[in-house]
């Protein structure tokens, strides 16, 4: 009942009792009542405004209360479009779905991409877009994601509605009601055709480089066939025309005039450069295939340079070259004697052809370096740029190759040193401060054991 009211009927029902009371008893003063009356009527005023009070504040709250609720509302719809935006225009496949695997969303592209309307897709299982190949791929990361809340990047295969099949990538996570109540999960599918496609170009082109590798390797013993039988043929002829020269030479057959001579020098030089050339390439092939044979003994590194030099002395003398020796005596090395001298022979003919004819110089020098032989086969010749220098010991490799470079050669001298020296346990290198300054070749050859270091007779005893 309205407080208002309700005073009201006091007041009367007061009034009432007064009157009641004068005609039986006349007890109480008339002022006491009407003091009571005015009291009761400021009552009701005050009640009559705080009446109305409250009534403007119920109204003030219920205006507030509905202009906060329709901004929540707002706001909330807000996100929910901002969240199907970004779910409908996503370049990724996305679906959600329950506990039992049932979709009940996916964007446009999950329905685009599959050839369904999203109409199709929703009440559908997840089984129902699996390509055979993946549906034990994707039963595992069903129960992956049941038992750990979470997968990612497995690889699972869809297929469209035209029967159609393409890979993608699947990651999933939890979603949870309001009162945080597992409800499902939104699943990503990443479509990974364009990597699939270009691993597939990859393996094949893999597989054509194998075939084609296969094809070289059989090629390139062909050519390593006919080229150890191709130069044991041109070798085989060229022993005897060698001999023979030297045997007509030698006046054996009876005496030669000097232009005679002359022409079977040439015959000599040219035969001895052939049979050179064919050594190198057989020696070349035989380091290329690792079948190169050392016979590795102890030897003296200061006798096998001195017999080198012996032997061509002739030959650098002819050449007016000044060829000085700086050897430190016994150097031994644990080595083929027949290959090293061999590349000392190679290293000092090269040089040779290098120098200056009239005041070419070669210095060699031979000391002992911590635990190794060092060798170095100096000259005045045309020296090696700085970026040629690591290019001299390559196969066919010429200092000079312009159509009408001086100096001979196949360019095989050096390469053959390289291997030799490296089938030794060794090291060689070339050193220049470039062109016109001369060249330094420098070798290092591990000195022999001391347990090797003995005489003959020490070795028989």
């Amino acid at each position: 009942m309205d407080p208002q009211i309700k005073t009201k009927k006091r007041c009367d029902i007061i009034k009432a009792n007064s009157k009641t009371r004068k005609q039986k008893k006349n007890t109480k003063p008339d002022e006491e009542i009407s003091h009571r009356l005015n009291e009761l009527e400021q009552e009701t005023i005050i009640l009559s405004g705080t009446n109305k009070l409250l009534e403007e504040m119920m109204q003030e709250f219920e205006v507030a209360s509905t202009r906060q609720l329709k901004n929540e509302i707002h706001k909330m719809k807000e996100l929910e479009q901002k969240y199907r935006n970004l779910y409908d225009g996503s370049p990724v496949l996305f679906r959600t779905i329950d506990l039992n695997g049932i979709i009940i969303d996916c964007n446009v592209l999950y329905a685009d991409s599959l050839g369904y309307s999203k109409k199709e897709i929703i009440g559908k299982s997840i089984f129902d877009h699996v390509a055979k190949q993946s549906v034990d791929a994707l039963t595992k990361s069903f129960k992956q994601w049941k038992k750990t809340g979470t997968v990612k990047s497995n690889e699972v295969w869809l297929q469209r509605k035209n029967g159609t099949i393409f890979p993608t990538l699947l990651s999933a996570t939890n979603l949870y009601d309001g009162k945080g109540k597992l409800i499902g999960s939104n699943t990503a599918l990443r479509d990974i055709t364009e990597i699939h496609d270009a691993q597939k170009k990859i393996k094949a082109h893999e597989f054509k480089m194998k075939e084609q590798l296969a094809q070289l390797k059989k090629l390139d013993a062909l050519k390593d066939d006919f080229l150890t039988m191709i130069t044991h043929e041109l070798k085989t002829p060229l022993v005897p025309i060698m001999s023979y020269v030297d045997i007509i030479l030698s006046e054996t057959f009876g005496k030669l005039n000097e232009e005679q001579k002359k022409r079977l020098e040439i015959i000599r030089t040219s035969t001895g450069s052939l049979l050179k050339l064919i050594s190198d390439l057989l020696d070349t092939q035989k380091i290329e295939l690792g079948q190169l044979v050392l016979n590795k003994d102890m030897h003296d590194l200061n006798k096998i340079i001195r017999g080198v030099v012996d032997k061509i002395k002739l030959h650098v003398d002819r050449n007016n070259i000044i060829l000085t020796m700086d050897l430190e005596k016994q150097v031994p090395v644990l080595c083929d004697d027949s290959r090293m001298d061999q590349v000392i022979s190679n290293l000092i003919l090269n040089s040779l052809d290098f120098c200056p004819k009239q005041n070419g110089k070669i210095t060699i020098r031979l000391y002992s370096e911590k635990n190794n032989a060092h060798v170095i086969v100096k000259d005045n010749g045309i020296g090696i740029t700085r970026e040629n220098i690591d290019k001299i010991f390559v196969k066919f490799y010429q200092v000079d190759a312009s159509m009408t470079r001086e100096h001979g050669g196949t360019g095989m001298g050096l390469a053959v040193c390289k291997g030799l020296v490296e089938g030794h346990g060794g090291k060689i290198w070339a050193e220049s401060e470039g062109r016109g300054k001369g060249a330094d070749i420098h070798i290092l050859l591990p000195l022999a054991p001391e347990s090797f270091i003995f005489t003959p007779k020490e070795k028989i005893d």
